[in-house]
């Protein structure tokens, strides 16, 4: 053994421990993120709100007031992108779990569970998208009412999710558990602040 892998018991196969290091993979999600929004925000979710909004006549006047719908409109779409994309990511990761299909499973070898590699990158982009969020907020995102609300729950969410990581207290069934429930509920919650 190299010292980067570490070999565990009950799932078979090599595990990386948790490490600081491991962060720049958040970076490079975070970047990746910010690539993604913009190519998305120029060739899709701006041409489909101006069709959308425009009923598919062609519009060569957009006002400031239909201006404001299509940055909204770009907005939600992202987001829905960003999660439904991560809520499919999750059920490809679960259902691959021996715990999914039976219930007995969940708590073997707790509280030493593997992360495994699937884990450890979707938890890295979890925190590459809050790192994103974060900058977006600052920069490209609307401003609006509960900006300090949004701005605090998403630096709280990636200080906490950093150091549960870096400490071992990330279990990895409870936490792809906890990320469908925890996106679900930031899903809803987008839907009702954007109506």
């Amino acid at each position: 053994m190299d010292g980067s892998t570490l070999s565990t018991g009950t799932s078979g196969g090599g595990v990386a421990p948790p490490a600081p290091r491991d962060f720049s993979l958040a970076i490079y999600f975070a970047v990746a993120f910010i690539a993604a929004r913009f190519v998305l925000d120029a060739f899709v979710y701006q041409r489909l709100a101006i069709k959308i909004l425009s009923n598919g006549a062609v519009s060569v006047r957009i006002g400031e007031a239909k201006q404001a719908k299509i940055i909204k409109f770009s907005e939600s779409m992202w987001k829905a992108t960003y999660y439904i994309t991560i809520q499919l990511w999750v059920l490809a990761i679960i259902v691959q779990e021996p715990w999914s299909r039976d219930t007995k499973e969940y708590f073997k070898g707790w509280p030493n569970q593997d992360l495994k590699h699937s884990v450890k990158l979707f938890y890295m982009c979890q925190c590459g998208f809050y790192i994103y969020s974060i900058a977006a907020l600052l920069t490209w995102e609307t401003r609006r009412k509960d900006f300090a609300i949004m701005m605090s729950h998403h630096i709280i969410t990636t200080i906490l999710m950093g150091y549960s990581y870096v400490t071992g207290q990330l279990k990895n069934r409870g936490k792809v558990g906890e990320d469908i429930r925890s996106d679900s509920e930031d899903e809803a919650n987008e839907s009702v602040h954007e109506s």
